[in-house]
């Protein structure tokens, strides 16, 4: 019986390995819907659900968004390899951050007398770096599956963006704190691109 050469093995891992970019955004999806209906929980409900229970999610599915951006790296590179490596740029920063912000967290946590109050500015801008990179990594890969053949994946690429950018001409027109509000609504749309984008991704792979 014939031994499979080593680019033959590679070629038949190769589909199983490219179903991570579905799995990812699948999860990041269902992650961001919990997050929507525990924010309408909170908001209509008489419990005094802590907000830290709907933050979570959110957390989560911002993160695991992120690694999906990572594996559709090679796939946006095809057609547009400089804006694909800048959307992937941005994500690994994004993900550096949070690993950073997470590993604080849980040291002042475990070793320490729990978060400090009020925060510290470092770690204000270390959040701000972390969510300006979401962005522009959303941004990138975005553009770069927009300007290919796949814009399918562009535009629900583009969902989250447009959301994040609603929120912050509301937050500049009529406060920030009217503008973080509207994630009652745009978190539930960003929760279904994300969750259409894995089922599309899955389907194509």
């Amino acid at each position: 019986m014939r031994r499979m050469s080593i680019k033959e093995n590679l070629t038949m891992k190769k589909p199983h390995l490219s179903h991570w970019d579905s799995r990812l955004f699948i999860i990041a999806g269902g992650f961001m819907l919990l997050n929507t209906i525990l924010l309408w929980v909170r908001y209509y409900s008489s419990n005094d659900l802590s907000i830290l229970w709907a933050a979570i999610p959110a957390i989560l599915s911002l993160a695991t968004g992120v690694f999906g951006l990572c594996a559709l790296y090679p796939r946006a590179t095809k057609t547009r390899p400089l804006i694909a490596k800048c959307g992937a740029g941005f994500a690994v920063l994004a993900g550096t951050v949070l690993a950073l912000a997470a590993l604080w967290i849980f040291a002042v946590s475990v070793f320490g007398d729990g978060m400090p109050q009020p925060v510290p500015q470092w770690f204000l801008m270390l959040i701000a770096t972390f969510m300006l990179s979401v962005v522009l990594a959303f941004i990138g890969n975005a553009l770069a599956f927009l300007l290919s053949e796949e814009r399918v994946i562009g535009y629900f690429l583009a969902v989250p963006v447009v959301m994040w950018g609603l929120m912050l001409v509301m937050s500049i027109f009529k406060g920030l704190e009217f503008g973080l509000s509207l994630d009652f609504y745009t978190n539930g749309f960003i929760a279904a691109s994300f969750l259409s984008l894995g089922f599309t991704l899955n389907k194509s792979n």
